[in-house]
């Protein structure tokens, strides 16, 4: 071929002469013209320093592909300590607490090990579980690192974790993967998992082509899901033990938002076999019965049809109950959800013997100073007592109180009890016994009266302690009595039963632990009840005019311990201290030699023991009490009400907060059942009534000084055919379903 006229040859050209034996390019180029030789030769050593170029990045593509590949492709070594690792395999408590100790630090208390004894279970056998512990308990945590444990120990392929909201449940997910690619520990004992992860690092990109002896693991890594690589035993070094199963098979956890999209979760044609459901209730959706009724449906439908083709997915659900409505109530009682195995933990299991000395820590705290905001004057009362306060108390996590320093160099908190009761002072009875103790109180449902706490610590009378009003009638005093403290309060009436308490307190009963018995407790009570006497003589009580005033009655309690109260009675005579026993469904007996009627109570002679013992309608008078304080303090014209019942004017920051609790720790209540009517009874809030019985007792005492909420009302004068009229009435039979006006005593003797 001739070249052409330009200055170099074309590529059809360079192919024609490189096409050629040297023997006929030699022959041809003779034929040629000196300019066209050189030409062609010049051509010829261009095309060939291209080649060469050519191949060099080849070669480099090819030796950057061999290393891209080098690195996807990974080495797995074989576990650093193969028997920890299959002693946690085994073990859940042992696994979380192995690999991340940072998270499971505190051993594990009742409620945790149940909860994840429930998600193993399910996993392994099946089934539903529902368990409510105590709130900042770590069920989060727990939820999620127990589908992590199911995943390795291979007891679930696809768990999926529920929670209260998408962003909430992808956080935690974020967290999972965080601690896949740099626990060391995990890593070092579950090469075949770990070491992929931390390759992949924080590029999800590298998740695509990553291999291990040259197979792709499949792992991947999303915003809702993570996929475990696959990787088989004969993917593996020689040297990996063949007695250690690899754990890696491309398992899935997912973690998903009860307000986000669950029905048919699949990734990879796998459908869940587990779903967890951690907290799902905010405030909020627990007190709507919409929202209530639309998660139960979205529990139910969805969340129980994960599982694809008929299959029902087990479901554990870890909550705190809100209410008594809400789904974690509804879930874990048996009653209402048989299925669901439903347990529930408190925090506080016992209650400490000595709660009025927790009542005075409670108040010492909520009453703090500028100069003391963080309380301490009621830390140093707790350090100081410690021994007697936390005496026969139980609480479920005894690990859970702040250990941090304050700045006085002492701890914030030395102990769980401690810390219950601040969450007590510092957010409400109620409130801890809701998400601690996951026993909410009962918002509706029986009619109540209305009665509170903070009711009854508002009912002061203005006057100052042991100032009584200038009408005074009479000044009774009731003793509750306890093994440990006397509960009493100082009253004084006037004859339409308005009262007044000018003085409450305890005795505290010295010489008591656990271990007396009967005998040195009723001396020790002896003991109590003497110096007490020897306190109400010398006690100087007066009126507003500034006459002193002297105790009319004492009611002592004799109910539990009987023999150091009648003892104490005939020592010190029945005129004043008398002793009490109350009485429930209260029937008012015949008059007789030897039984003294009086109103909803009465005195029966004790020749044994030579006393005088007065029994009590103690539902009346419990009630009777509530009616007192439910009536405003003051009436029109300023002054104190008729029938009210009110509290001296608080001294310093005593505001009246342990004695209210006590007068509402019972309330009575009225329910309507189907088929029976009404039914009334007291509704428990609270055990620690102490200083309720001891208002009884001395609501009770004062009518036998004429003391009445009749009392001065004057009936007005019947004409003579109006009297017969009334007569004739009274003899009528009255008709079965027939209601009748009545003033408030009436109704509580109809509700007997």
């Amino acid at each position: 071929m001739k070249p052409s006229e330009s200055t170099r040859l074309t590529k059809a050209e360079i192919d024609f002469w490189l096409s050629l034996q040297s023997s006929e390019s030699e022959a041809l180029l003779k034929q040629l013209s000196s300019t066209d030789q050189k030409l062609v030769v010049n051509s010829i050593l261009q095309a060939d320093r291209k080649q060469i170029k050519l191949d060099e990045r080849a070669a480099q593509a090819k030796r950057m592909a061999e290393k891209r590949a080098a690195v996807r492709n990974l080495e797995i070594p074989v576990p650093e300590n193969p028997d920890r690792r299959q002693a946690c395999l085994s073990d859940p408590v042992e696994f979380l607490t192995t690999y991340f100790a940072s998270t499971f630090y505190q051993p594990f208390t009742p409620d945790r090990i149940a909860m994840i004894t429930s998600i193993v279970d399910a996993a392994r056998y099946g089934g539903d579980f529902a368990i409510a512990g105590p709130r900042g308990e770590g069920k989060t945590r727990l939820a999620i690192y127990g589908a992590l444990y199911l995943m390795f120990a291979g007891l679930s392929e696809f768990p999926v974790v529920i929670g209260k909201s998408q962003t909430k449940a992808q956080n935690e997910l974020k967290t999972i993967k965080e601690r896949l690619q740099q626990n060391e520990l995990l890593i070092a004992d579950f090469p075949e998992i770990g070491v992929p992860f931390k390759a992949v690092g924080g590029w999800s990109s590298r998740a695509r082509m990553q291999t291990v002896a040259n197979q792709t693991t499949n792992i991947e890594i999303a915003s809702d899901h993570i996929i475990f690589p696959k990787i088989t035993q004969n993917m593996l070094s020689y040297d990996w033990p063949d007695w250690c199963e690899p754990v890696s098979s491309g398992q899935t956890i997912s973690s998903l938002g009860i307000d986000g999209p669950i029905r048919g979760t699949n990734y990879r044609d796998m459908r869940p076999t587990l779903a967890i459901l951690d907290d799902i209730e905010s405030k909020e959706s627990a007190t709507s019965d919409a929202v209530i009724y639309s998660n139960e449906q979205i529990i139910e439908k969805d969340i129980g049809g994960l599982g694809g083709s008929g299959r029902r997915v087990s479901r554990v659900m870890l909550c705190t109950t809100q209410n008594r409505k809400c789904i974690a109530y509804k879930y874990t009682d048996r009653e209402q959800k048989p299925s669901w195995n439903g347990q529930r933990f408190r925090k506080m299991i016992a209650k400490p013997a000595r709660m009025d000395l927790w009542e005075q820590y409670i108040e010492k705290r909520i009453n703090k100073t500028e100069d003391d905001p963080d309380a301490r004057e009621a830390y140093r009362f707790y350090r100081d007592n410690q021994t007697v306060m936390d005496s026969e108390c139980e609480i479920g996590n005894p690990y859970s109180f702040d250990d941090r320093k304050h700045s006085d160099g002492e701890p914030l908190e030395i102990s769980a009890i401690q810390a219950y009761f601040n969450r007590v002072a510092d957010f409400g009875e109620e409130s801890v016994a809701t998400e601690d103790d996951n026993d909410p109180p009962v918002e509706s449902g029986p009619e109540a009266s209305g009665i509170s706490a903070p009711l009854v610590s508002s009912r002061i009378s203005g006057l100052d302690k042991s100032v009584c009003p200038a009408n005074t009638v009479a000044i009774t005093v009731g003793i509750d009595i306890g093994k440990y403290v006397c509960h009493w309060s100082v009253i004084a009436w006037t004859n339409n039963a308005t009262g007044v308490v000018i003085d409450y307190g305890v005795a505290e009963v010295v010489g008591t632990d656990v271990d007396s018995d009967d005998i040195a407790i009723e001396k020790a009570i002896y003991r109590t009840l003497l110096q007490f006497r020897d306190w109400l003589i010398n006690a100087e009580f007066k009126d507003t005019t500034g006459a002193v005033r002297q105790i009319n009655r004492c009611f002592c309690d004799s109910g539990d311990y009987t023999q150091s109260v009648y003892e104490f009675v005939r020592q010190v005579g029945h005129s004043v201290f008398v002793p009490t026993k109350g009485v429930g469904k209260y029937k008012e007996p015949q008059p007789s030699a030897k039984t003294k009627v009086g109103r909803h109570l009465h005195a029966r002679y004790l020749a044994a023991d030579n006393v005088w013992l007065h029994l009590l309608d103690v539902d009346y008078w419990k009630r009777f009490v509530h009616e007192r304080f439910l009536t405003p303090t003051f009436d029109e014209n300023n002054l104190l009400r008729a029938g009210s019942l009110s509290i001296y004017f608080p001294e310093g920051s005593k505001n009246h907060l342990s004695f209210a609790q006590h007068i509402v720790a019972e309330e009575w209540v009225t329910e309507f059942q189907k088929g029976k009517g009404e039914k009334c009874f007291w509704m428990v809030h609270n055990r620690n009534n102490h200083w309720l019985d001891a208002v009884a007792m001395a609501s009770a005492a004062a009518s036998l000084h004429g003391v009445s909420p009749l009392a001065g009302i004057k009936s007005p004068k019947l004409a003579p055919q109006a009297v017969q009229q009334a007569k004739n009435k009274s003899r009528r039979k009255p008709q079965i379903g027939s209601r009748q006006k009545a003033n408030w005593i009436n109704r509580v003797r109809r509700s007997r």
